[in-house]
């Protein structure tokens, strides 16, 4: 791993310092736990008290354009993704797949391994379905997300769309693509480029090795790397001086956020002050799938995957941004 100082590329994160205020003045958090600050005395990086987010256990709905909104219980679904999902989780694309065993869809689908995802053959007869989603408090923000990794939270919103076919063919590059990176990497996550950038400052670190940390092993089974655990290796490698992660289980317009944050930073010259409500909020990127990814209209990031819940497989980029009210 190679770190390097501020850089004068810019690109299209212009805008994420812009329209994340757009929904932080409409939004209160409360129901905040304590915030574990990193290393421990004991010099680990690893959150020493163990948090556990509810199950799903209300009645839910999916959009599904050209069919109307359906309802699930949770209760009846499973995780076709047992490796990934703990007992009582399941994903997006779950919700699918009960809904066809129900009679209410007709579903075909297979398991592409060269993506490593569950992927719609056809819905209803049609093909080239993809899909958004975001959790209480937001609007959609055109998802790049696997559907059979993203969890369900009480409360979310869902819609299954006929996505442009070019913005689809590249999101399924971008999947071939990490899996091809992965074959390359031998044991372990490598990530070529992971940015923090503030306002101010930037910070770069090259061929970043990323290890689980069990984080929220309420959700995910063991050795699930998810994307609080590049924060935490950079901690152990060296390239971060201090962290602050903070539990929340609610705010003003969600019930459910049962996530965490990362509230304060240090990395070198990269050291954001607090000014207002600040929070780091992070997007994975490469070259196939950035002309293909919208700008994040949120700062507080409960609307959509917090950093414990995205799973990562083989990303080209992570970029880190800190944003304030």
């Amino acid at each position: 791993m190679r770190g390097r100082p501020f850089s004068q590329e810019r690109r299209r994160w212009r805008l994420y310092l812009v329209l994340p205020f757009l929904l932080l003045t409409a939004m209160s958090v409360h129901a905040v736990g304590d915030t574990e600050l990193l290393p421990t005395p004991a010099g680990s990086w690893n959150l020493p008290i163990e948090q556990a987010g509810r199950l799903p256990a209300a009645e839910g709905s999916i959009e599904i354009r050209g069919r109307g909104v359906l309802t699930f219980d949770p209760s009846e679904i499973a995780a076709l993704r047992s490796d990934v999902f703990r007992p009582g989780h399941f994903s997006v694309f779950d919700i699918l797949v009960h809904l066809a065993d129900s009679g209410e869809i007709d579903l075909e689908f297979a398991f592409d391994p060269e993506q490593e995802t569950h992927v719609i053959t056809s819905l209803n007869g049609l093909e080239g379905w993809w899909f958004d989603a975001h959790y209480e408090g937001g609007s959609f923000d055109r998802t790049v997300v696997r559907m059979d990794l993203f969890p369900v939270k009480d409360g979310m919103s869902i819609v299954l769309y006929l996505e442009d076919p070019e913005r689809l063919a590249a999101i399924e590059e971008h999947f071939r693509d990490e899996i091809r990176r992965q074959g390359t990497s031998g044991e372990g996550m490598v990530i070529p480029r992971v940015t923090l950038r503030s306002v101010t400052s930037e910070r770069v670190f090259e061929d970043v090795s990323v290890t689980p940390h069990g984080a929220r092993a309420d959700v995910f089974q063991p050795g699930t790397v998810t994307m609080l655990d590049v924060l935490l290796s950079l901690g152990e490698q060296g390239a971060l001086e201090r962290l602050a992660v903070e539990w929340r289980d609610e705010a003003d317009d969600a019930e459910t956020i049962d996530g965490y944050f990362v509230v304060a930073i240090t990395s070198g010259d990269f050291a954001p002050e607090a000014a207002g409500t600040c929070v780091l909020i992070h997007q994975v990127g490469g070259q196939i799938i950035d002309p293909y990814l919208a700008p994040h209209t949120h700062t507080m990031s409960h609307i959509h995957l917090t950093a414990g819940l995205e799973v990562l497989i083989a990303p080209e980029s992570v970029v880190w941004l800190w944003t304030c009210l």
